[in-house]
């Protein structure tokens, strides 16, 4: 592989940050990174729980999975003492937890997560950036194994060196997301980071007195951590969307139900029923020890809506979404859904099956599609009719629609067709829909009236 030419400057070429981009960089507030390598293997909810120790510091921590947490920390600098006292109290925090670790400190958060897992000191300007990060190896951005073989093959190992070489020519070669990477660690261009939630994931355990292996003798185990789930949920004011329930064996991996929620809720009695509802279709692969149940908060919401607007006295409302809760915990999400209506004249394309259009209300207008000569019963799959079948006994002699629907439609994405469809009445009174295909001159069933 030939090598790309080299420069003295900072990224020479032709394609720079555009002046828009510089200016917005120069004038934005400053900023301070602490990059948090834990070098021991952890889990999510490790860095979860990190995650919340670290937010008495700072508001805004990032997860870097599945190793890292960046922090942002120029705010808080004068409340802890400056930068020593911020990483002392982290320091203190991953000692406590026994944890190996390295941090470092830098304006941008690539660059501060880089220098952390090359244990190099702070870096606190912007402009002593390009000498920081020169010197780390190549290693350290994590990029594809291919890349860094390629630029290896290219006699290239440090990040310095990556940015001598020429813009265009590290874009075209190498990739430009990751000379993209090079700016936003050298500040040249925003690195905006997602901030997690206040709120962590609410996990609840019981651990059961005797091995149980039927699910129905789970119930009272599974009523009290409902019961503390929903306890907790009204002394944070909140609601769940979403809930994981963990069977946990000896022997055995865990088995995991998830269940995902049509709207949020606090309820425990609503909550409870669905995981119950979800037991009951259950098959144990092995005696349960103990019972974990995982949610996640969400903002409260207080509207509620009826099924039914007119109930007789006495008639207890059914709100909708609990409905669709408990038809899902008994049948699957896969089988119960709502349907969303397409401008198409094609007949078996006008709608679509849509899990988020259970409660969207009713439909205003149907399309012009739909008229009241169409079958609601379409067959998925049209059914070829035979000569016999058209002129025996089990259709009358003649079809009872003069004037045929003549549908010609499709032709800008290639499933275009062109029929021509009747209704008619079949010996036994069956109403029936069939068209003629002008392609292959044959007949079809396609839908039945009611």
């Amino acid at each position: 592989m030939v090598p790309l030419s080299r420069s003295s400057s900072l990224f020479p070429g032709e394609s720079p940050p555009t002046p828009a981009e510089s200016v917005s960089l120069r004038h934005r507030a400053p900023q301070l990174w602490i990059g948090v390598e834990v070098l021991d293997w952890t889990r999510g909810e490790t860095l979860t729980a990190l995650t919340s120790a670290f937010r008495e510091l700072t508001p805004l921590v990032s997860i870097e999975p599945p190793d890292a947490l960046l922090l942002e920390v120029h705010g808080s600098l004068k409340l802890f003492g400056g930068l020593a006292g911020i990483k002392k109290k982290l320091v203190a925090e991953l000692d406590r937890r026994r944890l190996r670790y390295h941090l470092c400190a830098a304006p941008t958060p690539l660059a501060a997560l880089w220098l952390a897992r090359c244990a190099r000191t702070d870096v606190h300007d912007l402009s002593a950036l390009p000498g920081g990060l020169s010197v780390l190896p190549l290693a350290v951005t994590r990029w594809p194994d291919d890349v860094l073989v390629g630029l290896v093959e290219m006699g290239i190992r440090a990040v310095g060196e990556c940015m001598r070489l020429p813009r265009d020519g590290f874009a075209r070669r190498i990739g430009a997301q990751y000379l993209e990477q090079l700016d936003k660690a050298l500040g040249r261009r925003p690195d905006p980071r997602i901030e997690l939630g206040s709120i962590p994931a609410l996990c609840l355990t019981v651990e059961l007195a005797a091995e149980i292996t039927q699910t129905t003798a789970l119930s009272s185990a599974l009523q009290d951590l409902v019961a503390r789930l929903g306890l907790e949920l009204r002394r944070l004011q909140r609601q769940v969307l979403s809930l994981e329930l963990v069977l946990r064996h000896t022997r055995r991996p865990a088995t995991r139900e998830k269940l995902q929620l049509v709207e949020p809720t606090h309820e425990a009695q609503r909550l409870m029923g669905l995981l119950v509802a979800r037991l009951e279709s259950m098959t144990l692969p092995a005696p349960v020890i103990a019972l974990d149940l995982t949610a996640l908060p969400v903002d409260m919401q207080i509207e509620e809506s009826e099924l039914f607007a007119d109930l007789a006295p006495g008639q207890q409302s059914v709100a909708p979404a609990a409905l669709v809760e408990r038809l899902r915990a008994r049948f699957g999400i896969e089988r119960v859904y709502g349907l969303e209506l397409i401008e198409d004249h094609r007949p078996e394309r006008v709608w679509a099956r849509r899990a988020d259009k259970l409660l969207q209300g009713r439909v205003s207008s149907l399309p012009p599609s739909l008229g009241t000569a169409r079958p609601l019963w379409i067959l998925p799959n049209p059914v070829q009719l035979t000569a016999n079948e058209l002129c025996g006994a089990t259709f009358t002699s003649e079809l009872h629609e003069e004037v045929p629907e003549r549908i010609e439609s499709g032709w800008w994405d290639g499933s275009d067709i062109s029929r021509d469809y009747y209704a008619i009445i079949t010996g036994l009174g069956q109403r029936l829909w069939i068209y003629k295909d002008h392609a292959t001159r044959g007949w079809y069933l396609h839908g039945l009236f009611g």
